[in-house]
């Protein structure tokens, strides 16, 4: 990439380099958080840094190499020639910041630079030939349903081994495909599978009771959870111990689904967020809006709040919710941006800043009493900072 006008679209920053590079020109790098470019004779890109601080980060990638580094690695201040740098106020911006030059830079490898990975969902489609429960973070445009993000692919193993559980579902998938002419598994043997394998049940009943838990793991959970109570009491009511003791059993595992690896599960669908990180001092604050694999800057607020900025951010959300662009499940930066949605979703409180998830009835006192909230995490103040200590003031 050495289109100039390309390079304008990811870094404001820019300085000429002679080699060798001293630190002296380094110093119109400012002391900063963001991301940092060196680049070659020609505009050749070298190496992508994020960095808190982007002057040190930058002068300690252009030091000299150890003399056992020589004859394996380049030495950059031979062969730098430009500096380029954007500035980015949180982790989540530096992030997405990174991941956007990163792809643009190294459309064919820049996934193998990224800290993160897409999100893990949970992929059910009830009604084909031999329905399952199965985890993905390939394919986001299957038909059927996604449920997720989890935390991590074994959560995302743990859920559906619940489920599974929970509805008696067949555990063996080259078993099921063999219904209704097959042999019963272990978990048949035992009565904890339905065993559409060998015709116990048929397979259009089968995919009944898998579309019931498919809208079990979507989140429809009440009116299960109270048949399931119901039956409990009914079979101790009628002294029938070993049923009531297996029904108690189920239930106990699906209290296993207010883990908080599932704090976040949704459709698909529902993978809408506003979040709001740090900004430029402590008056300001940043939002971004999240639609599946499509993130937007919606810039600035002010701190302390004022409601018309909030109601402009919820009518920004809405308008994007409303456009439905496919690129959001289906372009090439789609589930690496829903990983770093999902990422930060997991990550602490510190990093995370606020992030809420998007419905018609999120209401602007809401986004407030959020933000009010996390004010201490997001660096904010009602306090105006004392001289040389507001925006300009140095990394954080």
């Amino acid at each position: 990439m050495s289109c100039k006008t390309d390079l304008d679209r990811f870094f404001d920053g820019v300085c000429q380099v002679q080699p060798p590079v001293a630190e002296e020109q380094l110093a119109v790098i400012p002391p900063k958080r963001g991301v940092a470019l060196l680049l070659a004779q020609g505009g050749r890109p070298i190496v992508l840094l994020p960095a808190a601080d982007l002057r040190s980060r930058v002068r300690l990638r252009l030091q000299e190499p150890l003399s056992d580094q020589r004859t394996k690695t380049a030495d950059l201040r031979e062969i730098t020639r430009e500096i380029r740098w954007t500035l980015a106020y949180s982790h989540f911006e530096t992030d997405l910041a990174y991941l956007h030059a990163a792809c643009s830079l190294w459309p064919r490898t820049f996934t193998s630079l990224l800290a993160w990975k897409p999100p893990w969902f949970v992929h059910v489609q009830p009604g084909e030939e031999f329905p399952r429960f199965q985890k993905t973070r390939k394919d986001f445009a299957l038909p059927g349903r996604l449920l997720g993000p989890f935390s991590s692919g074994q959560a995302a193993d743990r859920f559906i081994e619940t489920i599974q559980d929970a509805f008696d579902l067949c555990r063996d998938y080259r078993c099921l495909r063999q219904a209704p002419h097959g042999q019963p598994c272990a978990y048949g043997q035992m009565g904890k599978c339905l065993s559409p394998c060998d015709g116990r049940i048929s397979m259009d009943r089968y995919r009944e009771v898998m579309a019931q838990a498919a809208n079990f793991a979507a989140g429809d959970r009440q009116e299960p959870l109270d048949r399931l109570r119901q039956e409990m009491m009914q079979a101790a009511g009628k002294l029938q111990f070993e049923r009531a003791a297996a029904l108690k059993a189920r239930l106990g595992r699906l209290d296993e689904l207010h883990h908080a690896d599932y704090a976040h599960l949704a459709p698909l669908d529902d993978f809408r967020f506003v979040l709001v990180q740090r900004g430029a001092g402590r008056r300001k604050a940043r939002a971004f809006l999240a639609d599946r694999g499509l993130v937007q800057d919606a810039g600035d607020l002010d701190y302390p709040l004022r409601r018309p900025q909030v109601d402009r951010l919820l009518k920004k959300m809405a308008r994007l919710v409303a456009r439905g662009d496919r690129e959001r499940i289906e372009g090439d930066l789609a589930a690496w941006r829903m990983g770093l949605v999902a990422h930060y979703l997991f990550t602490s409180p510190d990093r995370r800043g606020v992030i809420l998830r998007w419905e018609e009835s999120l209401q602007p006192a809401d986004v407030e009493q959020a933000i009010d909230d996390a004010a201490r995490e997001l660096h904010l103040s009602r306090k105006q900072p004392p001289k040389g200590q507001g925006p300009d003031a140095g990394p954080s």
